[in-house]
C-alpha cells in the first residue's frame, strides 16, 4: 500500500464514524475527494473530515473564513483521484 493509502486507510480506521464510508479505501478516497472538493469551493465539511484532511497533510489548515489550500499531497491525490476516476 502507499504511503497516501497508508494515510488515508488509517485516519479513516480511527476517526471515521459510519459503514459507508469505512468499507473499503475506495469509498475513503471518494469522502475525501467530496471533502476536499467542499472546503476549496469555501464550504464547511464538518470537524472530523476537516481534521482528516489537515493531519493527514492534504490541506494547509486556515481560519474559517480565509480560502483553504491544498498541499502537495493534497494536489496530487485530487490530480490522481480525477484521472483514475475520469472526473
Amino acid at each position: 500500500m502507499s504511503e497516501t493509502n497508508n494515510i488515508i486507510h488509517n485516519l479513516f480506521t480511527h476517526r471515521w464514524c459510519g459503514d459507508a464510508v469505512l468499507k473499503n479505501l475506495d469509498t475513503m478516497k471518494e469522502q475525501l475527494f467530496k471533502s476536499l472538493t467542499s472546503q476549496l469551493k469555501g464550504y464547511w465539511s464538518g470537524h472530523t473530515a476537516y481534521h482528516i484532511m489537515v493531519d493527514g497533510g492534504f490541506l494547509v489548515d486556515a481560519k474559517t473564513d480565509e480560502p483553504k489550500v491544498l498541499t502537495e499531497r493534497g494536489q496530487q491525490f485530487m490530480i490522481n483521484y480525477k484521472n483514475k476516476n475520469n472526473i
